[in-house]
């Protein structure tokens, strides 16, 4: 998504896996989630709210996981050896705490399909949109440095982005924003383009408006003391908000603030019809305005109802590349025969970096929680990138060097010395 302001960025999330892959067993990926084609923005607000107070890596106990998390999906991606546990165990959770679970479940070929998909907008709102590769990009690099993804979940993340991009290259049209999609459901739904327009929030949104709406008066309030002069926008006090809120036709929000910027009751004498787009993930305007008969109110789940009917080229051959590059992935998982050695050697490593950071953070004495995070993370890449190549010789076999062969070497290399 691209629009502005609201929180559409992907998090990573971290905590003590304890389960580890007893031996013999596989671990395979699994994706437990749900996106805007299996709820609604009033259940992803509540299941959002519920992962910034809990920590749900215990509940799941995988050997690793990351969590893909925007504005219109929440996706829990582990490596597991025991998925259909896993799965339960977050769903069980889940249910416990909101009364009732919506996810979907994926293991294997189809969690690495899926992920494929997502990356390649063909799961998106809007097919082919354009920031979801960076999303998962970033989750997979989180999860990285975070210590969670190791030898299943980071190349995962890896193949995913590449197919995202290839699969990318072959869709026709495509490519808008939320935000832009938004404007022009508004507008559609206006009948015309309207006079005046309020955005709330600034970011993307404002360049957006300014190129869509191009005639119309544009009031923004931002908490920003300027805005760019080539914009054409006029800057509002937040204290003067309900007054051109009255006068205006189209009011857009996208700000990532918790709480309801509009209410019920700052519309409650509207006597022009007006348009509200809420684009923000949680929302900003609360639902209640609806009841208003002269204001009609858009969210993100009334533009995915709005975009299910457009129509986009190329799909066909982009669904083709995904499973292509998904079979080929899973291929090499499995050639890998990654449980359970290569993870074992992941976790040395682990330990070792968490061993001599401590030492480290130790004898530098008082540092800021910043300079501590730097410290933390630059150990986490500096293991990423100095195993990267090993992982890269185990995975591969020849008839000279099979695998069992390459794994004996590593682990008299780097773990008996």
């Amino acid at each position: 998504m691209a629009a502005a302001a609201p929180r559409c960025q992907v998090q990573s999330s971290v905590g003590s896996g304890s389960e580890r892959p007893p031996v013999g067993q596989r671990v395979v990926p699994v994706v437990v989630g749900v996106s805007y084609r299996n709820s609604s923005i009033a259940y992803r607000e509540r299941l959002d709210r519920l992962l910034d107070a809990r920590d749900w890596t215990r509940v799941a106990q995988a050997d690793e996981w990351a969590l893909v998390r925007t504005c219109n999906r929440i996706e829990f991606v582990l490596a597991t050896s025991t998925p259909a546990a896993a799965a339960e165990r977050l769903s069980r959770w889940v249910r416990k705490e909101l009364g009732q679970t919506r996810f979907y479940v994926l293991e294997g070929h189809s969690a690495i399909a899926h992920l494929f998909r997502v990356a390649s907008g063909l799961d998106s709102m809007i097919v082919n949109e354009g920031q979801i590769l960076d999303q998962l990009r970033a989750a997979g690099r989180q999860a990285r440095m975070a210590g969670s993804s190791r030898a299943v979940l980071s190349p995962l993340f890896d193949a995913a982005v590449n197919a995202g991009a290839a699969a990318k290259s072959t869709l026709k049209g495509g490519s808008d924003s939320v935000a832009s999609l938004g404007l022009a459901l508004a507008v559609k739904k206006l009948g015309h383009k309207p006079n005046d327009v309020l955005l709330v929030g600034t970011g993307k949104m404002s360049k957006i408006a300014a190129a869509k709406l191009q005639g119309s008066r544009i009031h923004v309030v931002s908490k920003r003391s300027n805005l760019p002069s080539s914009l054409r926008l006029e800057l509002v006090p937040e204290r003067k908000i309900g007054d051109v809120l009255r006068r205006c036709e189209l009011v857009v929000c996208a700000t990532n603030r918790r709480g309801y910027a509009i209410d019920a009751e700052d519309v409650a004498d509207s006597k022009r019809k007006k348009v509200i787009v809420d684009l923000a993930f949680p929302r900003n305007v609360d639902p209640s305005v609806r009841s208003n008969p002269g204001v009609e109110l858009l969210d993100l789940d009334d533009i995915a109802r709005y975009a299910s009917r457009l129509r986009f080229r190329g799909i066909s051959r982009a669904e083709r590349l995904v499973e292509q590059e998904a079979s080929r992935f899973e291929i090499r998982l499995k050639a890998s025969r990654l449980s359970p050695e290569l993870p074992g050697l992941f976790r040395w490593a682990d330990a070792m970096r968490s061993k001599e950071t401590d030492a480290a953070l130790r004898r530098l004495g008082r540092l800021s929680p910043r300079d501590r995070r730097i410290v933390e993370a630059l150990g986490r890449r500096i293991t990423s990138k100095m195993l990267a190549k090993p992982a890269a010789f185990v995975k591969s076999s020849s008839q000279d060097l099979p695998q069992e062969e390459r794994m004996r070497l590593l682990r008299a290399v780097f773990m008996e010395g």
